[in-house]
């Protein structure tokens, strides 16, 4: 006799398995804040992570998805289902001439993405080393570091669509990227969750090291393996590991002003530590923040690292009132001495999302 069942119920019996509630967010996000999510769940397939998109749709939940936490304010308690992408899986295939195609899970921590294409002697993002995060995080901050974008070598982004839970390809120079943004966090956040990256790296390249003065610290004639391990020092030297002291790294934008206002800017500031940039100049936001007397300030129980002046971090907290009143002030000493208003990199959570229609 065939046995006969309920797909529904199946459905419903396995996500009540995989998704709890009220659970603590603090080990989940960089700056260590205990908030909770109201429901949570961790996504280790696409079809799981597809299921739990059905479930909440089905019940109108509100859907944050989460990768390595380290580029999070978490603020206040998050409503509707916290997904943490642990989707996994690193592929890649030789194309014509000097490509290589690598295809990489969301989950996979970027920074191991970027020390496995080192080991295979694969060229373009050795300078992106040492940033935490998530591959799937990459493309939605538009990372950056010594003169390399993930923008430059991102060829596709696989995303899935909460709403339909379609899987698809977007060309990377549809995503919308300008400095340390993209799509995703704008006009996508709340539709498409990337579920897995296409990079487009090189068997042979050449090496750049024109910035943050790599050149310099590099003993002999560079190669790739020794560009991976200077970047890898300069970044200890500067900015603290989040599994040492809580933080989300990089806290505020390089402000981009206009060629007036820089003229004006160096005029009262002759050591204006500035870069031409898309007919203007960006602005080390950490330098303003120096100059202005933040640089190993300690406030309540956060504060401003003392090697970095534009890494805010957790010494005690566990919420995010202190930090949120200390890069007020930050941001309203620097501009009343600069006129120039420095903006949050960090994505602030809750986000304004919308219910599931």
């Amino acid at each position: 006799m065939k046995m006969r069942f309920n797909t529904e119920d199946a459905f419903e019996q396995r996500i009540e398995r995989s998704i709890q509630e009220n659970v603590s967010l603090a080990s989940y996000n960089t700056f260590r804040f205990d908030y909770s999510a109201e429901y949570f769940a961790i996504a280790e397939t696409l079809d799981a992570l597809r299921e739990l998109l059905v479930w909440a749709k089905q019940n109108q939940k509100m859907v944050t998805m989460i990768g390595g936490g380290s580029n999070l304010l978490i603020s206040a308690d998050v409503t509707g289902l916290v997904i943490i992408n642990r989707l996994s899986g690193i592929n890649a295939r030789e194309l014509p001439g000097n490509l290589i195609s690598v295809t990489v899970a969301a989950g996979e921590n970027w920074h191991q993405v970027v020390e496995y294409s080192v080991e295979q002697e694969w060229y373009g993002i050795e300078n992106l080393a040492l940033i935490p995060g998530t591959a799937g995080a990459a493309p939605v901050q538009n990372i950056g570091a010594y003169g390399v974008e993930i923008k430059d070598v991102l060829a596709r982004v696989q995303v899935i669509n909460r709403n339909t839970g379609d899987v698809y390809w977007v060309n990377g120079r549809d995503c919308g990227f300008t400095y340390r943004d993209s799509h995703f966090k704008g006009q996508w956040k709340d539709l498409l969750f990337i579920t897995s990256v296409e990079l487009s790296l090189k068997k042979q390249s050449e090496l750049l090291l024109s910035y943050g003065g790599l050149s310099e610290r590099i003993d002999g004639k560079p190669n790739l393996r020794s560009v991976f391990n200077t970047v890898c020092n300069v970044r200890n030297e500067k900015l603290p590991s989040p599994a040492v002291l809580a933080n989300s790294g990089s806290f505020f934008k390089n402000p981009i002003v206009s060629q007036n206002q820089h003229t004006e800017l160096k005029q009262h500031f002759p050591n204006l530590v500035s870069f031409p940039f898309n007919g203007g100049f960006k602005l080390a936001a950490g330098w303003l923040i120096d100059q202005a007397g933040w640089k190993g300030v300690h406030y309540q129980g956060v504060g401003v690292y003392e090697k970095q002046a534009l890494v805010l971090v957790n010494y005690s907290e566990t919420n995010a009132i202190a930090l949120l009143d200390l890069e007020a002030q930050i941001k309203h000493s620097v501009f009343e001495k600069y006129g120039v208003l420095l903006e949050r990199e960090p994505v602030q959570l809750p986000l304004a999302s919308e219910l599931v229609k």
